[in-house]
């Protein structure tokens, strides 16, 4: 799957929760899917890392989908920094508190060279696998979970067997 059809799939499974937590949600998310992919990368669970990469993928795509941004371009123009994805995430989510708390605006070419430095260490933590495939494997995984649109109540009561089998296709 292309990145720009990645990027409005994963809109599609994306709870609407107003500007400003949405934002909030989606840096959270990424936040939330490094822990787990670094607790997948200690359990060597090759399939679980490439879903947590993929995940913050979705929370990355549907932050960019909120602030206007097409993440194929940033993808292609991602940019190796000396600041690592942690970095880059915590310099975001500063960005984010202070517009939330103080109304301060998100500086344009700060957000975007951050969001360019996120592409890139995504890109490096897919390490040679094949990242169309994995974001397709994704998108199947919550076509599987949200069949028509995101909704409370199947993302609790998930069908993790299910879902499993999708993001394993052709990554075994």
């Amino acid at each position: 799957m292309k990145i720009d059809q990645f990027q409005k799939e994963a809109k599609r499974t994306c709870a609407e929760l107003g500007e400003k937590l949405n934002l909030c949600h989606m840096v959270f998310g990424m936040h939330t899917e490094l822990d787990e992919y670094l607790k997948a990368v200690a359990k060597g669970d090759k399939i679980n890392e490439i879903e947590e990469i993929s995940d913050g993928c979705w929370f990355l795509a549907n932050y960019c989908t909120f602030r206007g941004y097409n993440l194929n371009s940033l993808w292609k123009h991602s940019i190796s920094t000396e600041k690592g994805l942690i970095h880059n995430l915590h310099t975001l989510d500063d960005m984010i508190k202070k517009y939330i708390a103080y109304d301060y605006p998100i500086p344009f070419d700060k957000e975007k060279e951050i969001l360019y430095g996120i592409c890139y260490n995504y890109q490096r933590m897919f390490n040679g696998v094949d990242v169309e495939h994995a974001l397709e494997n994704n998108i199947n995984k919550l076509r599987v979970r949200f069949p028509d649109k995101f909704d409370s109540e199947k993302a609790l009561n998930r069908d993790l067997e299910s879902e499993r089998k999708e993001l394993s296709k052709g990554l075994e």
